[in-house]
């Protein structure tokens, strides 16, 4: 565990780095930051940080670079500074436009950015039949105002009766702009407690809903700016793995609900000296991920500063 001076050291130097591309001395650390401790307090804390395993020694230098562990400390600690809003209240989402935002967070940062979506789009419903067919087994008629017509047989445990399907049919056809808009409630249901709304409002949507997914790459021309030259085989593996178009599956399958980092390792080991900043998008009908690629000696501060901001960037567009 580091104590408070350890953890805000570790923040100097790794920010320190960011900013420099040259490795941190203490000289550096007091000239700079005015800590009210002697250098030879500073040397001593740098090293238990070395020996923490959180920033390694250059070998042309007397300086300290944050290693890949000190990185993930750093961001752990960003994560709290940035909490995550899981889920933006957006009156239309449908208006989003990704790619815009792809390519204004791309020019904001002058880093690669991605952005994914799901979206699930409900076909427009004009009528609901709810048919008999044995007392355990109903036929769920879905009509389409396009005209098309699907049916889904549905099994429940409990006896129903005619009368009872009459009126589920009664309540759902009285609400069919609710159920359009994916909000239908439970208000008005009839009492019928062997087959609750919940379990026909899934059968609903599971055969009424679409799901369009998108990718949208902007910015390549940065990663070329802002990487080290003696690291091009980073960036042209980074670009193979975009063009192979599995990059948005591995970032979705390391996102957790909250801003998160990926070090290029952690993918593969050719895209060493690249990460990958991302967070989670949640809306009413949609979700994706928006991502930052950029070197691993970049400016977490300001790319969490504006993934955090996301939900703002939605509501003035």
């Amino acid at each position: 565990m580091l104590t408070d001076r350890q953890l805000h050291l570790l923040n100097v130097i790794v920010e320190d780095f960011v900013d420099s591309g040259t490795p941190i001395g203490s000289k550096k650390l007091i000239d700079d930051h005015h800590f009210n401790v002697s250098p030879a307090t500073i040397r001593a804390e740098m090293k238990r940080l070395e020996d923490f395993g959180l920033i390694e020694k250059m070998h042309t230098s007397s300086g300290r670079i944050p290693s890949e562990a000190g990185y993930k400390f750093y961001v752990e600690a960003l994560q709290e500074e940035f909490p995550y809003e899981p889920n933006f209240d957006i009156n239309n989402s449908d208006a989003v436009d990704f790619r815009r935002l792809a390519q204004q967070i791309a020019r904001d940062t002058r880093h690669l950015s991605i952005a994914t979506t799901s979206q699930i789009d409900m076909k427009s419903i004009s009528q609901i039949h709810l048919t008999y067919l044995t007392p355990t087994k109903l036929v769920l008629i879905i009509v389409y105002e396009n005209g098309n017509v699907e049916h889904q047989q549905i099994s429940w445990q409990v006896r129903l009766t005619r009368l009872e399907i009459e009126k589920m049919n009664n309540f759902l056809n009285a609400n069919l702009a609710s159920i359009n808009k994916s909000n239908l409630h439970q208000e008005g249901y009839p009492s019928i407690k062997q087959l609750p709304l919940s379990h026909i409002k899934s059968e609903i949507i599971k055969k009424a809903t679409t799901n369009a997914n998108a990718v949208f790459f902007e910015g390549r021309e940065y990663l070329y700016e802002i990487m080290d030259s003696d690291n091009l085989d980073a960036v042209r593996e980074t670009l193979k793995l975009i063009d192979s178009n599995t990059l948005p599956d591995l970032i979705e399958s390391k996102q957790s609900n909250q801003i998160e980092v990926i070090l290029g390792q952690e993918i593969n080991q050719n895209l060493q000296g690249i990460s990958i900043v991302t967070t989670p998008i949640h809306m009413h009908n949609m979700n994706g991920n928006i991502s930052i690629i950029g070197p691993t000696q970049m400016s977490y501060r300001d790319i969490f500063n504006k993934l955090s901001n996301l939900h703002r960037m939605f509501k003035e567009d």
